[in-house]
């Protein structure tokens, strides 16, 4: 695990550590100032101007041997948040592929004082995530993974205020990644149970506990909607249900998170090519079980429960069709048009089943609908909700996070695409505007609770590598909730 601590100043060169220099267009000057002439010239002649993805690297000889320093540029754009969370990255990557185990991070070019502590957890959280990769099934030199042990971050005192939280809630990033990028075959409904089961069983004396409901005990409840999808999988479905009720809590969040872990379409099939990532449509309940255990690790004093309805969208003799008819948990009737909408059948049912929680918040996660993506692109999620109070929440916690969400509207007036002549409802509406009669359909079921809705379809799954996110899962979520929480727990 790698320990992460706070310098006022830097310290002479070590063969043994990397250092790290960060600068911005507005400190550039100054810092090749630092370094003496002959670097200022060999700096400035390679054009580095601290301009975001630009680096200058010099390695140096001593009597111990070879002293390795890099400068990165992390440019003007995007929020601070953003720009040290990618710094942390590049920074962890700096020292790693030049083998070296400690890095030093002088970051006091970048950041003023007094820094905010959730600046100091986005650094770590990038520099605990620098060396992550999905390596379960790679053999030889390409299994193991990179180590960095130690990092001293040069900068504002305030920063290390956030370390602890940065670490805790990188672990469970790291986790929703490795959830994610797991074949289907591996993490299935049941694998999803068991690692539900795993953290009741771990953080059984801080107050956790899980329910996991099979096939039988959710049609006993009614829960007809989600238990269709499942229809067409020879693996059963699971319904999960996490409890965090830690002493003093007064407030509780239920956590929903989409947990189809791989959709075929069902006889609405997709494509090849659309289908290769769908074993990454479970990414919503991957953000929802690593949050809550880094909500658990933090300590936050939220009632908090986390739940899934975890099932494959398969074809098959016992498929649901188009044109059926199913009874969700609140009684509500759907008629399905499509089979490929199978997602908000499932969570149809966990929202209705978190009402009868009554909770003061409900915020549900997935990797919903293609339209979003069309919408605001692969990069950011997008967030509804009628309670304006905590969609403003969600946004401020999600710009702390250094994860980026933009709100839509849920239009009244698109409700009629929903209409059905047979049915309550139909399960989709017309192809524009796809992503809003989605969140129109969920909102059915979450009635009066305060609730909000996150399609994470885009940054969920990254097709190549950006900012500090690898190719696949990027747990994109985690940070939100873990800050949200954090935030109704008065900052704890």
């Amino acid at each position: 695990m790698t320990t992460v601590s706070i310098a006022s100043n830097a310290r002479p060169p070590n063969p043994d550590t990397c250092r790290v220099v960060a600068a911005h267009p507005g400190s550039v000057d100054r810092v090749l100032a630092s370094f003496g002439p002959a670097v200022q010239r060999a700096a400035t002649t390679a054009k580095f101007r601290g301009k975001e993805k630009e680096s200058f690297a010099l390695t140096h000889a001593t009597d111990d041997g070879l002293c390795h320093v890099v400068l990165l540029g992390v440019g003007d754009q995007g929020t601070a948040a953003e720009r040290l969370r990618v710094l942390g990255d590049r920074a962890g990557k700096a020292a790693t592929q030049r083998g070296c185990k400690r890095l030093e991070l002088d970051a006091s070019h970048v950041v003023e004082a007094p820094a905010d502590p959730s600046l100091g957890a986005r650094l770590v959280e990038g520099l605990c995530l620098s060396t992550y990769g999905y390596r379960t099934f790679l053999s030889g030199e390409r299994a193991a993974a990179p180590s960095l042990d130690a990092v001293e971050v040069v900068g504002p005192a305030g920063l290390a205020e956030g370390f602890d939280r940065g670490r805790i809630i990188a672990a469970g990033i790291a986790r929703a990644r490795d959830l994610g990028n797991g074949p289907a075959e591996v993490v299935t409904p049941t694998f999803l149970a068991d690692t539900a089961q795993d953290l009741a069983r771990r953080f059984a004396d801080r107050g956790v506990s899980v329910e996991i409901f099979d096939r039988d005990a959710c049609q006993a409840m009614g829960m007809g909607l989600f238990l269709a999808v499942a229809k067409g999988s020879d693996i059963p479905p699971r319904f999960i249900h996490l409890s965090y009720r830690p002493a003093g809590a007064k407030t509780r969040v239920v956590l929903v998170g989409k947990g189809v872990t791989f959709d075929s379409g069902g006889y609405s099939l997709k494509p090849t090519d659309a289908m290769l990532d769908m074993k990454m449509d479970m990414c919503g309940a991957a953000a929802v079980l690593g949050a809550f255990e880094a909500i658990v690790n933090l300590g936050l004093a939220v009632d908090v429960h986390a739940l899934v309805a975890a099932t494959e969208n398969m074809i098959g003799g016992h498929a649901y069709r188009l044109g059926d008819v199913y009874r969700g948990l609140d009684g509500t009737t759907v008629e399905i048009n499509n089979t490929d909408a199978e997602g908000r059948l499932t969570l149809a049912d966990a929202i209705a089943y978190g009402r009868r929680l009554e909770p003061d918040y409900m915020l549900d996660l997935a990797t919903l609908t293609g339209a979003c993506m069309v919408a605001l692109g692969p990069r950011i999620a997008g967030l509804m909700s009628p309670h304006d109070a905590l969609a403003d929440t969600v946004v401020s916690a999600a710009e702390r996070a250094a994860e980026r969400v933009h709100r839509l509207p849920l239009p009244k007036d698109l409700e009629d695409q929903l209409e059905s002549k047979i049915a309550d409802c139909k399960n989709t509406g017309e192809r524009w505007g796809g992503a809003l009669t989605a969140g129109l359909f969920l909102a059915r079921f979450a009635g009066d609770v305060c609730w909000a809705h996150l399609d994470i379809a885009g940054p969920a799954m990254a097709s190549k590598a950006w900012g500090p996110h690898r190719e696949g899962a990027t747990g994109f979520g985690v940070a939100t909730i873990a800050e949200l929480v954090a935030g109704l727990a008065g900052g704890a």
